[in-house]
């Protein structure tokens, strides 16, 4: 039995275009890829907001509409408005599924819609919506719920796949890693001199420079990092460029030359001028409690930059130890310590060799086709279970 030709999916995520953030990134790259493959995609945004009320707003394009629903906090209400329009919908041109983006409220909300309108699931795993959330008391139920109802799940980590097989035994759970598109962070000459000028501003006597990119919060573990630094005696030999929010902590520590290296710190940046900043740096660190597939980590690699990272989410399936970066488990000060050491050690022949293979990791292992066409099989094969039961 085949899947129809013609396939129309219902797309529910927190976070999509203008929205920031990696997983506003992740859900228009995979829904892009999705329209080029003539399959239909609506994507309902569903998401809080400052103001009281609902406010809806449509966007045609070829390929499907975006729906964008923003609510003051009112889940119930911004529930209720968005199913009379999926309802609407699909009377029109029925659905054939119904996909969550995050395992937390847009999963809930997929599997549930998918159950009112009568067609299947698939709910995608990120990161916090499983790591965080399912130990969260206000939104464990989301992830309980979205989970064990849905009739196919993936996840960007080996990790993610096996703790879900464990919590709902018998239930498919598919890898599905992110991708990037790898063209984009080859620097243009304006670029270029952006980078070289960054550059020339931290390499003092010539230190490496490690790039932190994104947000400084508890899970980022960046005063570990920065301790492990210090208790190696490397303080001194690297520069950081930090880009990004940080938390209180994370501030202080930057700012005191006594705890931590030299750096500079830009605020939040739009993820399109991020190339010129990794073409700064020579490593990228994601010293992580806890992560689904950081996008800065395939961004960095494509653009040659070396990753060292903890063993957390999915860094642990795409680093190579010592071949395409360095990796140490997370929480162990002494072995990221032990990576830090390593990592400083190459020599500058060594240290081009590897931003080489690094970035030939990234073309040829997580291109956007290859992370579309494991979607695309994930959503072919949920219809399909469908139309096989009945």
């Amino acid at each position: 039995m085949n899947t129809p030709n013609d396939l129309n999916i219902l797309w529910i995520t927190e976070r999509y275009p203008p929205l920031a953030g990696g997983m506003a990134v992740s859900a228009h790259r995979q829904v892009s890829f999705l329209r080029t493959r003539d399959i239909m995609v609506d994507v309902l945004v569903i998401t809080n907001s400052d103001k009281k009320g609902l406010d809806l707003k449509r966007v045609s394009r070829d390929g499907g509409t975006d729906i964008f629903l923003t609510h003051g906090d009112d889940y119930g209400n911004a529930a209720q408005r968005a199913f009379r329009d999926i309802a609407g919908f699909h009377e029109n041109k029925p659905y054939h599924m119904v996909l969550g983006f995050g395992a937390n409220f847009p999963g809930y909300l997929a599997v549930t819609v998918a159950a009112f309108l009568g067609i299947p699931s698939l709910v995608s795993v990120r990161g916090n919506d499983f790591d965080r959330d399912w130990f969260e008391p206000k939104r464990a139920m989301f992830v309980q719920e979205a989970l064990g109802r849905a009739d196919r799940i993936c996840a960007v980590s080996r990790e993610k796949v096996r703790k879900i097989q464990a919590l709902f035994p018998g239930k498919h759970v598919a890898w599905s890693p992110n991708g990037v598109d790898a063209t984009r962070y080859e620097l243009l000459p304006s670029e270029q001199d952006e980078s070289s000028q960054i550059r020339a501003r931290l390499n003092g006597q010539g230190k490496r420079i490690i790039g932190i990119f994104g947000e400084m919060k508890f899970k980022k573990q960046i005063p570990e990092f920065l301790a492990a630094l210090r208790e190696q005696g490397l303080k001194d030999k690297v520069s950081l460029l930090v880009t990004g929010r940080m938390d209180e902590e994370c501030h202080a520590l930057l700012g005191d030359q006594a705890l931590s290296p030299t750096s500079c710190h830009l605020s939040f940046r739009d993820p399109e001028t991020l190339p010129p900043l990794y073409g700064a740096c020579d490593f990228v660190a994601i010293p992580s409690l806890f992560e689904g597939f950081p996008n800065v980590l395939l961004e960095a690699m494509a653009a040659g930059v070396i990753p060292i990272v903890s063993d957390a989410g999915a860094m642990g399936d795409v680093i190579s130890h010592g071949a395409t970066g360095f990796l140490f488990k997370r929480l162990n000060r002494k072995d990221s310590g032990k990576a830090l050491v390593q990592a400083l050690a190459l020599s500058d022949e060594d240290l081009g060799q590897m931003k080489t293979r690094v970035k030939q990791v990234a073309i040829d292992q997580f291109s956007p086709e290859r992370e579309g066409h494991v979607l695309e099989n994930e959503i072919r094969n949920t219809v399909l279970g469908s139309l096989s039961r009945h």
